[in-house]
């Protein structure tokens, strides 16, 4: 199940992303784009890999896997993506199909560069077609949002020009032998989806509204409101208690005091309620806390190095960050060390592509070199 949360205000991590489903809209519209319809029109900026698709093959699949560069969970879902795509390659075709490119006041093509930088870095780990979005960025809009999409990553999966199934590209393989078995009942399946959609919006309705009248809240200042919202919703809805916290944290944090926040985080944390990357990096990223609170903050780090999935060099580097803010530069530059020798091992190994490129580690090198400037 998504929701359709907007967490781009917060300070999420990247590497902490690797984890969960990125979700970027809280007042998603209401579908009017469903399985059995017509699939919209193909249209894209720039073909950047692979050969375009000028025309659907009559019993030919055709998966549209929608994604973006700063979306953990799709660059983690694309090495499997990519055997998915060699696997199958007579009966299927699979366009990643790149959106909701942070622009900000530019056109969306200026993206463009970016996009292209991260597809080549990562090879052959994103070993299928690439698309991006047109600079009326119509594939997020008559499709995605077409659909009801709030969340990405996301698979359409076209067949004879009709949309046979929408959903998350971990469940593919199963999907796609159902309907090359020629038993998948397309009218049973949009039935189900839009069954399941409605139970979703009912489910989600109160913690959607909450969040809105919280986002109202801060954006009026109006910040003990925002904190009596939280709270009624850590009491109300105890499925989102571990959301409603996050946000009382950082808002506690940003917009209180520093000491109110950790008053309630540490307390909070100890519940193991998640959000242990994402509480690091409120901290970790600033500069003016206590030495007590960048420490709490590298404890959290500490405990994400025990954690398979996540890359360790991403960790260090966040590390790295906590101790430069705190103006502790030689901790600082032994962990940003740490951190470049790390990746450039994974690199070597195959690990966390996407995440771990040659451009990511310069990156690093970078940083390394302002940190030592700072000691000199």
């Amino acid at each position: 199940m998504s929701y359709n949360l907007k967490i781009s205000r917060t300070a999420c991590l990247t590497f902490l992303s690797i984890l969960c489903f990125t979700i970027v809209s809280l007042g998603q519209e209401k579908a009017k784009l469903f399985v059995g319809d017509k699939a919209p029109e193909l249209r894209y900026g720039k073909w950047l890999k692979g050969t375009p698709v000028k025309e659907y093959k009559k019993g030919h699949l055709y998966l549209f896997e929608f994604w973006a560069t700063w979306c953990g969970p799709c660059i983690a879902s694309m090495p499997h993506l990519s055997e998915f795509a060699r696997e199958h390659k007579k009966e299927a075709t699979v366009i990643a199909v790149n959106i909701w490119e942070k622009t900000g006041d530019k056109p969306y093509e200026s993206s463009l560069p970016k996009v292209s930088k991260f597809v080549k870095g990562i090879g052959n780990k994103m070993d299928f077609n690439v698309i991006t979005d047109s600079k009326d960025q119509f594939m997020g809009n008559e499709w995605m949002k077409a659909a009801g999409q709030g969340g990405i990553p996301c698979t359409f999966m076209v067949k004879d020009g009709i949309i046979m199934w929408i959903g998350h590209p971990v469940e593919l393989d199963s999907v796609v032998n159902v309907v090359m078995s020629g038993n998948y009942d397309v009218a049973a399946a949009r039935k189900k989806i839009q069954e399941r959609n409605e139970q979703s919006d009912a489910a989600t309705a109160p913690f959607q509204n909450l969040m809105k009248d919280y986002e109202k809240a801060i954006a009026d200042k109006q910040y003990s409101k925002a904190i009596e919202l939280l709270d009624s919703g850590i009491g109300t809805m105890p499925p989102f208690a571990g959301t409603f916290g996050f946000f009382k944290f950082q808002t506690l944090l940003e917009h209180v005091s520093e000491d109110s926040a950790m008053a309630f985080v540490r307390p909070w944390q100890a519940t193991k309620p998640g959000y242990v990357g994402s509480t690091a990096a409120v901290i970790a990223r600033q500069k003016g806390w206590k030495k007590s609170t960048y420490e709490y903050a590298l404890e959290l780090l500490n405990a994400q190095l025990q954690v398979p999935q996540m890359p360790a060099s991403m960790v260090y580097e966040e590390m790295a960050g906590a101790y430069a803010n705190m103006n502790d530069y030689k901790s600082a530059v032994q962990y940003q060390e740490k951190a470049i020798a790390t990746a450039r091992q994974f690199l070597k190994e195959g690990k966390f592509a996407g995440f771990i490129m040659e451009d990511t580690i310069k990156e690093s090198e970078k940083k390394l070199a302002g940190y030592k400037k700072e000691l000199k």
